[in-house]
């Protein structure tokens, strides 16, 4: 009796299309996810109940911390070249919106500075950042 090796069978597993499916799944996960862009500027913004629905529109923010400094896109901004950087981001443009972020506790003289000098501009599409209250806080 002759007995023969048994053939050896190699089983090979094709993991492309795996790494396809991964690739896919990572491309809808990046293009479906929205990115919250936030400031690295830290306030103290005053409380709200109103809530507003928030799209995705070319706009200028606007900051003043507690001391009074003012920030275009947070960046720190003197009081002369605040109409300048404004004009230059909205190029001009009196339908830009601006939305203004000011630390509770600014002074309310620097606030109307700036919307005066928006004024000024013909900026009419103006917004006052706040935040939601805490549960309890009315």
């Amino acid at each position: 009796m002759i007995l023969r090796p048994k053939k050896r069978i190699d089983y090979l597993v094709d993991i492309t299309p795996l790494v396809d499916v991964v690739f896919l799944m990572l491309i809808f996960f990046m293009v479906s996810t929205t990115f919250n862009v936030s400031s690295s500027l830290k306030l103290d913004l005053p409380s709200s109940k109103a809530t507003v629905q928030q799209k995705e529109i070319k706009q200028i923010t606007v900051s003043i911390d507690a001391k009074g400094g003012f920030y275009i896109e947070d960046k720190l901004v003197a009081d002369a070249d605040l109409r300048k950087r404004i004009l230059s981001l909205s190029k001009g443009d009196p339908n830009m919106r601006v939305v203004l972020r000011a630390d509770a506790e600014t002074h309310h003289k620097r606030v109307v500075f700036v919307l005066d000098t928006l004024r000024g501009l013909h900026m009419s599409k103006i917004g006052i950042a706040t935040v939601a209250p805490a549960e309890g806080e009315n």
